[in-house]
């Protein structure tokens, strides 16, 4: 597992060594699994993001996207994991690589056929529902 070396992902390396110290010592089936599965925690050298990249870009990505959805409006509860459910089928709706040679055809692979065999897209509504019209006022 390769994390960023902030402190908190560190501390939480902490936490799961000694967590998994405890599950260790309680029962000897999980102890021949931690020995046979293991894990290992890999970090990037401190304050470099640039060292992390795909999934630094990809956090990048997801806050560019969640910052001009939400601009300056304050959301509700509701709409908070809506916002982040729709953030995620834009980036897991992202071309990878073309499905076929043939340019012609318009399919692409996306991280999200492996899920569901498709990219999660939607087309947008033809027109906006009143109660959404404050994200439009800008």
């Amino acid at each position: 597992m390769y994390c960023d070396n902030a402190t908190n992902f560190v501390g939480a390396e902490r936490k799961l060594r000694d967590l998994r110290e405890a599950f260790l010592a309680q029962k000897e089936e999980i102890l021949q699994y931690a020995a046979d599965e293991g894990f290992i925690f890999a970090f990037i050298p401190p304050r470099a993001p640039h060292f992390g990249g795909l999934w630094e870009a990809a956090v990048k990505s997801a806050k560019h996207l969640l910052g001009r959805a939400i601009g300056n409006a304050l959301l509700t509860a509701e709409e908070i994991p809506t916002l982040l459910v729709e953030v995620e089928a834009v980036l897991k709706s992202r071309p990878l690589a073309p499905l076929s040679n043939n340019p012609k055809d318009g399919e692409a692979l996306a991280p999200a056929h492996p899920l569901i065999g498709s990219p999660l897209r939607a087309l947008p509504p033809e027109k906006v529902p009143d109660n959404l019209s404050r994200f439009l006022e800008r």
